[in-house]
Formats: C-alpha cells, sequence, structure tokens
C-alpha cells in the first residue's frame, strides 16, 4: 500500500557519485540513508548472475562468460562488476525494511535467479522486477510468493489489470507518464507506484505530489534533502 512519506531508492546504487551497479555505488546509498536500490542483473554462462546494466563487458557478453571471467572485471560504465551475492551481502546491511529492485535484463532460468535471491529472503525487502510481462507472467505461474514489479515506460490503458494479472505489488513508471489518476488507479489496486529517474528537486516533488510511493534516482542525498528525511533508524 502507498505510504505517507515516499521512500528514496537510489538508481543502480549512488550513480551520482561512484560507477553504477558497484558495490562503490551500494556503499554509499547505504551510507547516505537512502530506503534501498535498484539494480539490474544478467545471468553468465554457468547460472550464476552478476550485477550490470548492459549485456555485453569490455571481456565479453555476459552469457557467453562464467562468474570467475566476470567478478572483480571491469564494467562497461566504470568500476568493477560486482556477482549478485557479493552485492546482496552488502545491501543486507541495511535491514528488513531496505527495499532491493532486482531488474532482470538477462536470464535464462528463473529458479536459478530465485535460488540466489532465497538465502537473502527476510533479510530485505527483495523485490524482482522487469521490463517483460511474460517474464514476471512466468515468475507469478511459479506461485511462490516473491514479489513482483512491473517496469514500464506507459501505463497502458488498465495500469490496475496488468497488476492484477501478474500479481505484482509495484508499478515503476518513467517520471514523464505519471499522473495523479495513474496513481489513483495503482492505489485503488492495492500497489504502490515507483517512478525513474529523478535527478532534480523539482520532478520529485512532482511525482510525490501526483502519489508516488517511491522515488528512483541517481542521488539519492538529493532526494533524501528534498524530502527532509532522516538517515534511516
Amino acid at each position: 500500500m502507498p505510504s505517507t512519506t515516499p521512500l528514496i531508492l537510489a538508481h543502480r546504487g549512488d550513480s551520482a557519485h561512484a560507477p553504477e551497479n558497484t558495490l562503490a555505488s551500494f556503499d554509499l546509498a547505504l551510507a547516505a540513508g537512502a530506503d534501498g536500490v535498484e539494480l539490474d542483473v544478467h545471468q553468465a554462462r554457468d547460472g550464476a548472475f552478476v550485477v550490470h546494466h548492459d549485456p555485453d563487458t569490455p571481456a565479453g557478453a555476459i552469457a557467453a562468460l562464467a562468474l570467475a571471467d566476470l567478478r572483480g572485471r571491469p564494467a562497461k560504465r566504470g568500476g568493477t562488476i560486482p556477482s549478485l551475492q557479493d552485492a546482496l551481502a552488502l545491501l543486507a546491511a541495511g535491514g528488513p525494511a531496505f527495499t532491493v529492485f532486482v531488474e532482470v535484463k538477462g536470464m535464462r532460468s528463473w529458479p536459478d535467479l530465485r535460488r540466489e535471491l532465497s538465502a537473502w529472503r527476510g533479510r530485505m525487502d527483495l523485490e524482482v522486477q522487469s521490463f517483460e510481462p511474460d517474464l514476471l507472467a512466468s515468475m507469478a505461474r511459479d506461485r511462490d510468493g516473491w514479489p513482483l514489479g512491473v517496469i514500464a515506460r506507459e501505463p497502458g490503458p488498465d495500469p490496475a489489470a496488468l497488476l492484477a494479472r501478474l500479481g505484482a505489488r509495484t508499478l515503476s513508471l518513467r517520471k514523464e507518464a505519471v499522473t495523479a489518476d495513474v496513481a489513483a488507479a495503482v492505489r485503488a489496486a492495492g500497489a504502490r507506484l515507483a517512478v525513474w529517474t529523478l535527478n532534480d528537486a523539482g520532478a520529485a516533488r512532482a511525482a510525490a505530489g501526483a502519489g508516488a510511493d517511491l522515488l528512483i534516482g541517481d542521488d539519492p542525498r538529493l532526494l533524501l534533502t528534498t524530502f527532509n528525511h532522516g538517515k534511516r533508524t
């Protein structure tokens, strides 16, 4: 259900101050007092998952490389590539209420990802997200109760129906698509609205004013200051 004060999530970690999707960016997000982070995952050749936005790295395509060829190696956009396990081990310091949106960018097997996430279930508020409704539908059919989130550029004609069909608890929209009517429809469905990518105070206030529950930005400090958030306790 929507919260009175929006939660602040760091987009790919504190990517304004460290290379995105790296342990350094996640550590800075925790230090800033963010309520959570969003990160991207791809599945390596041997079934393990790494945190990286693009499907390719300086060493080659993630799907063609083993974890040992990727973990700790240079990332495409700076810094080094963490395994998903390394990232979650760091983010667990945020505690059970710390939100982690795991956006699936490349995956061959949901059971493989579920296995990697299961050890961390309950240690943080994990949600699996995707732009692909068919992928989310396959996860929903698994009936193991994993929180799911739909990422979309546009809400479509009936966002409530989409959320209900997938059993999703979050609709994550680009900031240009957010309106009070969309937020009300999401709220009526018993779900919550996340908005990306908010990198200035005016856009963040507009999203919150429309009814957003979670605000995602590259600079969590900026958003925390805008809404007078203290550090999480």
